[in-house]
């Protein structure tokens, strides 16, 4: 019995030092809260075309979220996509995660978008080569961690083994142009 109650004791003391300690970082100390995620609502999608993409049979896009509300929010990883045909139909597709040919992949890492900045990631597809593709019409886009998407005109022609690249999102530049 006393056993059960130095060990109940311990861990008491143990969840209260967590506690403590974790409010004496200084996201609690000031009484900060990390702004809610972005909503599709809130973010205009764009492709960005570049002419600077293309190379080697490899092609690109940058897609940019750019948050359209009034408050901050964040947005954490890799957009959804999917392909749609010239009549809205579903379209077979891969998406690949991670380095495009063009850009290296930043990685999974929380980005703050205050009103009216943008986050952006690299979109890149290859031209065909082989037997299997697709030629999309629109690109469906799902902002990470929603569940509703925006559907943009995309008509790049064929798309090699119906595959797209695209890295994770990320703040600052456009890395060309």
């Amino acid at each position: 019995m006393r056993m059960k109650k130095t060990a109940a004791a311990a861990a008491a003391t143990a969840c209260a030092a967590l506690l403590v300690a974790a409010g004496s970082g200084s996201a609690f100390a000031q009484g900060s809260r990390t702004p809610a995620g972005c909503s599709t609502a809130a973010l205009k999608v764009a492709l960005h075309p570049d002419g600077n993409q293309a190379g080697v049979g490899n092609f690109g896009e940058d897609l940019v979220f750019t948050n359209t509300s009034h408050q901050t929010c964040t947005v954490y990883g890799y957009p959804g996509l999917g392909l749609l045909n010239a009549k809205h139909g579903t379209l077979p597709i891969k998406v690949v995660w991670g380095s495009t040919y063009f850009v290296h992949d930043p990685g999974r890492h929380t980005v703050t978008l205050r009103p009216g900045q943008s986050a952006w990631a690299d979109l890149a597809w290859n031209a065909p080569y082989g037997v299997k593709s697709v030629k999309p019409s629109y690109l469906e886009v799902t902002p990470p961690n929603q569940r509703t998407h925006v559907t943009l005109r995309f008509a790049p022609g064929a798309i090699d083994d119906s595959a797209l690249h695209v890295t994770a999102l990320t703040a600052g530049p456009l890395p060309r142009g």
